[in-house]
């Protein structure tokens, strides 16, 4: 069951992106954001990784193989946990898979939920941070996609690997799995260092406010409406998100797209972005 953990340690990456990029506490950062603060103990979310039930465990492996699990691509995030060497181009690869595919239908939702509230009944009741992020995903599944398929509408990008690429490039350190997972564990290695010192200009972009917004809109709903559980957790709080607006500028906390921005829609078959990828292919032979 170590890949259910892996998977998990994506998922809280790409719902608080602001993680990864150092937690921002104040305005005063000088070359990027400061570092948090360390301890000797492991945060709340490393700790909640080994602390799933049994149940838990074989409940959230069951999606890997059913309709939620195809829709939603998980089997793209073990990919990204296999991967050895920058998570930049895996996240890409499963960020463009799932948000050019047809979003989950309200069928697959329903039966994922059931199947994490029932299977992770325990650790839902205990708060366990990996059993609530898997939950809250599923059942606010519309706003987590929102943030995930942020894009630049002038060349396609996706949002969140093209930031976390600018932090890559600034830093000249790549962003592994062992390194985003020492982050969260506040124990800070010489990459994530080099990741915190970058400017701002690496994440305070259009591309930046985009998903910092959609995280805080995602968050928003999660909080007003937590299916049932408890959801009281500081490190997805909207604090953290709107504390981007220190370094960044008030409009990191409107919780509106910049004009640039826009979600990604689903590929069909008559789409004008498949003709022009035809089109393009074409000119290629």
């Amino acid at each position: 069951m170590a890949f259910l953990r892996d998977i998990v340690s994506v998922l809280m990456v790409c719902m608080s992106y602001q993680a990864v990029l150092g937690y921002p506490q104040n305005a005063n950062t000088g070359a990027g954001f400061p570092a948090p603060e360390q301890s000797n103990e492991q945060s709340p979310t490393v700790q909640s990784f080994s602390k799933l039930s049994t149940s838990c465990q074989l409940a959230a492996s069951s999606l890997l193989g059913g309709s939620f699990g195809q829709c939603a691509d998980l089997m793209g995030l073990v990919s990204i946990m296999e991967s050895k060497d920058s998570i930049i181009s895996p996240i890409n690869d499963w960020v463009s898979q799932a948000c050019s595919s047809a979003p989950c239908d309200q069928q697959a939702l329903g039966s994922a939920s059931e199947i994490i509230k029932s299977g992770c009944q325990i650790d839902l009741q205990e708060q366990s941070v990996a059993a609530v992020t898997i939950y809250s995903i599923i059942t606010h599944y519309k706003q987590t996609r929102d943030m995930f398929c942020t894009q630049l509408k002038a060349d396609g990008s996706f949002c969140l690997p093209s930031v976390l690429g600018n932090v890559e490039a600034q830093s000249g350190e790549k962003i592994t799995v062992s390194e985003v997972i020492s982050l969260i564990a506040g124990k800070l290695t010489r990459a994530d260092r080099a990741f915190l010192s970058v400017s701002k200009e690496a994440y305070c972009t259009d591309c930046g406010q985009a998903v910092v917004s959609q995280s805080a809109i995602m968050i928003d709903a999660i909080a007003k409406d937590p299916a049932g559980i408890i959801f009281d957790y500081d490190f997805i709080s909207n604090d953290t998100v709107h504390k981007f607006t220190d370094v960044c500028g008030p409009s990191f906390g409107d919780k509106a797209l910049p004009a640039t921005v826009r979600i990604a829609e689903p590929k069909s078959e008559d789409s004008p972005q498949e003709d022009f990828d035809n089109a393009a292919l074409g000119s290629q032979e």
